[in-house]
């Protein structure tokens, strides 16, 4: 594929949620000597650890390897899903039918919360929930997948509809598909203004910043952690590591049992409002049935369209992943073949070995990480949930607290077994 032809003139390496939102906000250099609190992570769960901490008066400090919110959450397509990834059936088969139920509703509830804390905290982020179609790449996926939507309100308190092939184009302007199923709880939001509106709260609450600052290595003498960082040494009474797809060696229990996966996602250039209302006639986000799903959208003020998925066996650069993406694009969108991409950009997510979120302390380090592509509601209501764990509020116990959290036997966080997963799974 000839890459001059799909790149625009004006394109950009990195998230086009970057160009949508301007931040006028300047954050610290220098490291304090100690604070009541520190978070490494400046993604939607530091801050709504710090936004919960600093409120209940703890002096509270985020630092962040790169720039304050540089990880996925400035980085993500914005779907806000509320599914988490087990079926009912396999979590009662591991945890118990009532334990399995309770974790269900909890992945449920937390797009709710999230809508009602945009609105009480005046967050303005392009929050529509419109809905999911989740599409169907062949006739029996459908099939299986009408069959499951009938019983998921009763059994996960998930609201679904099943789309035949000939009301499909309700949904999309495409012909590649059997049909699918409709999320309407779902929804979506435009990450950074999201993110930008945490830092602003979080900085009115006095959390304070440091970015650039590389956790090192966390010592404890029983009374205090030391906090080793590339800016110097902090002592604090309480950790907290919210670095999800991002964890790395320096917090080696949690590396253990976070999987990396690289997403890819791009952006066309401007096109007509018509045209992309062509393309998502519901104005829902869409994803489809196939293993290596391929995320898409339409931009909050449908001018753009917004696609991402896993293009390659293994991480590849943005200027490579772009025409794959675009392929894949223009095969289900024949009408966008020869619009050019503006921004192509990538982050990572974080998997777990058994695709659940988890939240808890370790060594007495709080934790929350594992969203496994569902982070937007589950980072932020599981944040909320850590940092009144933390204070010792009520209202910060959570199902996904007590549920072991898995590693593999020579596992060191580094998924050497993806490449072969992914290849597998493409076809």
């Amino acid at each position: 594929m000839d890459t001059k032809q799909t790149f625009s003139n004006s394109f950009k390496d990195y998230s086009y949620w970057i160009d949508t939102e301007t931040s006028e906000t300047s954050f610290c250099t220098d490291l304090p000597r100690k604070a009541d609190l520190v978070i490494i992570g400046s993604g939607y769960t530091g801050l709504n650890v710090a936004i919960e901490t600093a409120r209940a008066g703890v002096d509270t400090i985020i630092i962040d390897k790169v720039a304050i919110g540089g990880g996925c959450s400035s980085k993500n397509g914005g779907q806000v899903s509320n599914v988490i990834k087990p079926s009912l059936k396999k979590l009662s088969y591991k945890f118990g039918i009532e334990k399995a139920k309770s974790l269900k509703k909890e992945s449920v509830k937390s797009v709710e919360w999230l809508k009602s804390f945009l609105i009480s905290e005046n967050i303005h982020c392009d929050f529509n929930q419109s809905g999911l179609f989740h599409a169907a790449h062949t006739k029996s996926y459908y099939e299986e997948m009408s069959k499951e939507c009938d019983n998921l309100y009763h059994e996960d308190g998930v609201e679904a509809f099943s789309v035949p092939i000939e009301d499909m184009q309700k949904e999309i302007g495409s012909d590649v598909y059997f049909g699918g199923v409709v999320y309407p709880q779902h929804a979506s939001l435009n990450p950074v203004k999201y993110l930008n509106g945490l830092v602003k709260i979080a900085i009115k609450a006095g959390v304070k910043f440091v970015s650039h600052c590389e956790m090192i290595n966390i010592k404890d003498d029983s009374k205090n952690y030391a906090v080793k960082t590339s800016k110097g040494i902090i002592n604090t009474k309480n950790v907290v590591v919210a670095t999800n797809g991002y964890t790395s060696q320096s917090s080696p229990w949690l590396n253990k049992r976070n999987i990396p996966i690289g997403s890819y996602v791009i952006s066309t250039e401007e096109l007509s409002e018509d045209l992309v209302k062509d393309l998502f006639p519901s104005k829902r986000h869409i994803t489809d049935s196939r293993r290596m799903v391929y995320y898409y959208r339409a931009s909050p003020d449908y001018r753009r369209v917004v696609f991402g998925g896993r293009v390659s066996s293994s991480e590849s650069d943005v200027k490579a992943s772009g025409p794959m993406l675009y392929k894949e694009m223009c095969r289900i969108f024949p009408q966008l073949q020869g619009v050019e991409i503006s921004h192509s950009w990538m982050g990572f997510v974080s998997y777990t070995f058994d695709k659940l979120p988890h939240i808890g302390k370790h060594d007495g380090i709080y934790y929350s990480m594992g969203y496994c592509g569902s982070g937007i509601a589950l980072s932020s209501y599981l944040g909320m949930k850590l940092g009144r764990k933390v204070i010792g509020r009520s209202g910060g116990s959570t199902a996904f607290e007590s549920i072991p959290f898995p590693t593999k036997p020579f596992y060191n966080g580094n998924p050497w077994f993806l490449s072969s997963l992914v290849s597998f799974y493409k076809f």
